[in-house]
């Protein structure tokens, strides 16, 4: 447990963070060029926005959080697995916790932190685990 909140973990969280707010900015951007601009249908425009920022965030976060040595096809698809693992429970979670607000949005901000956090849990203890104990060795 000690571990799980060292001063390293605690670094890694905050690079996450910021590689979350670009990988946000990304997925914000592609949506508003193929749906508002292009007349994309929303939900073809999510799914490539999706995937335009799930990239990016894997090679952020390989090289940026985690410093992996390298890329490979299998951690990226490890990488896009557990995002669709932390989709799933913040879907999930969204749909129990609109069920007490009539502002859906609200219920939406209460699972961010709760998939912020399992999403960092995902990639460092188990996409990135190897490299990330060598930053907190």
């Amino acid at each position: 447990m000690r571990k799980l909140f060292s001063k390293a973990n605690l670094k890694m969280f905050i690079r996450f963070g910021c590689v979350g707010v670009i990988n946000t900015m990304i997925d914000t951007g592609v949506f508003f060029l193929l749906c508002d601009v292009a007349g994309v249908w929303e939900l073809a425009a999510n799914i490539a926005a999706y995937i335009v920022s799930a990239t990016n965030s894997y090679f952020m976060n390989s090289r940026f959080v985690y410093r992996a040595d390298g890329y490979s096809f299998k951690k990226y698809i490890q990488f896009l697995a557990g995002n669709v693992f932390v989709l799933i429970v913040s879907s999930v979670s969204l749909a129990v916790f609109a069920r007490f607000f009539a502002v859906k949005t609200i219920a939406k901000l209460i699972t961010v932190p709760i998939t912020v956090v399992l999403n960092f849990a995902v990639q460092r203890f188990i996409v990135f685990k190897k490299s990330a104990d060598k930053i907190g060795d």
